[in-house]
């Protein structure tokens, strides 16, 4: 995980069945969905709306993990801002259970406008919500393990 800089957040949340594959522990795949939902958490925590989703596709994602996660286990997702461009920003992930680091892993978003093609620079008052030291958390309702 590279080290965060700017706006954090943690949300705790818990490992859904859907999240599971076969084997019966978290599908790779769960791990964006984390990433997702838990960056879009941070932009409602600075203010901004959910018109900025789809300002800021991801355009790069890499993610190593090292601990299984099963259905019910509680997790804590935190994503934080490491480095922010003039229209990129680069985030740091970590997922951990119970003190246990499970998933690091890093990923890019770049601001586009809605009306034209490319990336586009990031607006002032993005920019400085992205690189101040913000930081939240978020404690949803935790479903009952199995």
């Amino acid at each position: 995980m590279g080290e965060i800089t700017g706006a954090r957040i943690r949300v705790t949340r818990t490992v859904a069945w859907g999240e599971t594959d076969a084997a019966g522990h978290n599908h790779f795949g769960a791990a964006f969905r984390w990433l997702e939902e838990t960056e879009h958490a941070l932009y409602r925590c600075l203010g901004f709306g959910s018109e900025m989703i789809d300002r800021v596709p991801r355009v790069h994602v890499e993610a190593d993990y090292r601990l299984r996660l099963y259905y019910g286990d509680v997790i804590e997702c935190q994503v934080g801002v490491v480095k922010v461009g003039s229209s990129s920003c680069t985030f740091a992930l970590e997922v951990s259970k119970g003190g246990e680091v499970a998933i690091t892993g890093n990923y890019v978003v770049v601001h586009v406008s809605a009306n034209t093609e490319g990336s586009t620079p990031w607006p002032e008052e993005m920019r400085a919500a992205l690189t101040s030291s913000a930081s939240f958390a978020v404690a949803p309702v935790v479903e009952p393990g199995p």
